[in-house]
């Protein structure tokens, strides 16, 4: 996918660790030589993105350096570990400053975590979205919050009503998670990181409009 203007210019801000990184053609060697064939999301993230560290400003501790393998792995030609996990192979593409899970990348490209059961439970289609997400919080870095993440009750119903009242941000959305936006809110519904289920959280340019649509949003039994 093309990225925003407003990821474009993120990006760019942002400093690469070349040495976390590799051109095509030694990328592709490289998987080739360590008998992997699927590889399209491998060979993206790690040409594109591999050696970014994603941050927010005022909050380094949601910082994500963003790692598939380095120029000394190619070059010893060490031994990738993949794994197979449910349908999709996934490997180990970064770390969060504060999160206390591993995130992979899968051959298709999405970016998960594992569950309990160890398989994937994907929290974006694509590293692209990951990116457009941070580079929004990025962008409201100063707007207030109510600070908790919902359970929600009735994704259905969140669904509509949020779709109603407000108007999706289509570049940082996509089947797994949803941002929307009016002129004083943005909220997103995303996937837990430790389970395949949704969660609400909203900022705004006031508390009292943030805790005003968790209210609302709890009174209809849509969050708990």
């Amino acid at each position: 996918m093309n990225l925003s203007e407003r990821a474009s210019k993120y990006l760019k801000s942002l400093n690469k660790d070349l040495k976390r990184s590799s051109n095509e053609d030694q990328t592709k060697a490289y998987l080739e030589r360590q008998n992997i064939r699927s590889y399209d999301g491998f060979l993206r993230f790690q040409i594109l993105y591999s050696g970014y560290e994603l941050t927010i400003k005022d909050n380094p501790g949601h910082s994500f350096l963003a790692s598939l393998f380095t120029q000394e792995q190619i070059r010893k030609n060490e031994i990738l570990e993949i794994e197979k996990a449910g349908d999709r192979y996934i490997e180990v593409c970064g770390d969060h400053k504060s999160a206390q899970f591993t995130f992979f990348i899968t051959d298709k490209g999405e970016i998960c975590t594992l569950d309990d059961n160890d398989l994937p439970n994907i929290l974006y289609s694509s590293f692209d979205k990951m990116l457009e997400e941070y580079a929004l919080r990025n962008e409201i870095h100063n707007w207030d919050s109510n600070p908790y993440y919902f359970e929600v009750k009735n994704l259905e119903h969140l669904t509509t009503v949020m779709n109603n009242t407000f108007q999706v941000i289509r570049e940082c959305s996509d089947q797994y998670v949803t941002w929307w936006r009016n002129e004083n809110l943005i909220a997103v519904k995303g996937v837990w990181l430790d389970r395949p289920e949704p969660y609400f959280h909203v900022y705004g340019k006031e508390r009292n409009q943030c805790d005003d649509l968790i209210e609302r949003l709890t009174t209809k039994g849509i969050l708990k």
